[in-house]
């Protein structure tokens, strides 16, 4: 039987028992067409390297590097992200099983030792389930972080991806830190990427009401919405950076103003970095809108700008990415 469908990280004994001969094992090791990652363990060379790096150390994905390989967007992370059993003992290093797990590969590796055993299913065997890796980001990251993978996850599953419901958060929840439940009533999984997610965050911090993804018939769902007739655009470069998107974001512009109404766009290294100049842009274009009272074609928006809080500037450790 293929490596692959017993696992993808098989032990020598469920091999041996599928018909495999230690003769074999050594010769397709030779060959290159298997890998010993670990004692008594094999896989296959074209084994998602981090989780063979994560195997080899003792553990599986965890985290941040779990919801990636699960397909689900992610803040960029410095590190790779692995969980082991509370007991383990032994770790290797992640390009080396024969010698330990060593004090340098904690700048690359971060190694959380609470992988309960009977989560550690065949199915599951080198990353964690992706309400799993959820609970171990409310555990180890900061708010809006936590939040972002939150929201993907549920707009991944409505997409026909990986992802989770919204009844899971109820599992995730009880299982997470009493810290984090006040969390829960700011996830939304409408979100059409992570930086929309950071930016309605920071927009409700600032007292500026956000709609994500509201419908605008003949232009179709745009990020978000913040006032009657003034909407938002939260711009990355991965989909905006070229001549056939640039010339279709401007004839929805242009649509937009044509029904009354304005759009305001914003990259991320703008709303991260001049988080107050975007602030005062909302917050004047809102005056306006408010003064105007025009005639529109627009979904019906009930709210008002809040008095803006002390500070414009976004949290330290925002997306902190370890």
């Amino acid at each position: 039987m293929d490596i692959a469908e017993l696992g993808l990280f098989v032990k020598r004994a469920v091999l041996l028992s599928n018909g495999w001969s230690d003769r074999g094992l050594r010769r397709a090791v030779n060959d290159g067409t298997i890998v010993r990652v670990r004692k008594g363990w094999y896989s296959v060379p074209t084994a998602p390297r981090f989780a063979a790096e994560a195997f080899r150390i003792g553990g599986r994905l965890a985290g941040l590097s779990c919801l990636r390989s699960w397909g689900i967007w992610t803040p960029e992370t410095r590190k790779i992200h692995v969980t082991v059993p509370d007991a383990a003992r032994g770790l290797r290093r992640p390009h080396d099983m024969r010698a330990p797990f060593d004090r340098v590969d904690g700048y690359r590796y971060r190694v959380t030792w609470n992988d309960a055993a009977p989560n550690r299913h065949a199915s599951f065997r080198w990353r964690t389930s992706v309400i799993d890796a959820l609970v171990h980001v409310l555990g180890n990251h900061d708010r809006v972080t936590s939040i972002v993978c939150l929201d993907a996850a549920l707009h991944g599953r409505r997409e026909g991806g990986a992802g989770i419901i919204e009844s899971d958060l109820d599992e995730i929840f009880a299982r997470a830190p009493h810290r984090v439940q006040p969390w829960r009533s700011q996830v939304d999984g409408r979100a059409g990427s992570g930086g929309e997610t950071e930016f309605r965050l920071l927009a409700l911090e600032a007292g500026i009401p956000f709609v994500p993804q509201p419908f605008v018939e003949g232009v179709g769902f745009l990020d978000g919405q913040i006032g009657p007739t003034v909407f938002v655009e939260v711009d990355g470069a991965n989909w905006h950076d070229n001549p056939e998107a640039f010339a279709v974001d401007h004839e929805r512009d242009i649509l937009i103003a044509c029904k009354n109404g304005r759009v305001l766009r914003f990259t991320y290294p703008l709303f991260r970095g001049k988080w107050q100049f975007c602030v005062l842009a909302m917050s004047n274009a809102l005056v306006d809108d408010y003064r105007l009272a025009k005639q529109t074609e627009f979904p019906v928006f009930p709210w008002r700008m809040q008095p803006r809080s002390a500070s414009c500037k976004p949290r330290v450790g925002v997306l902190d990415g370890r």
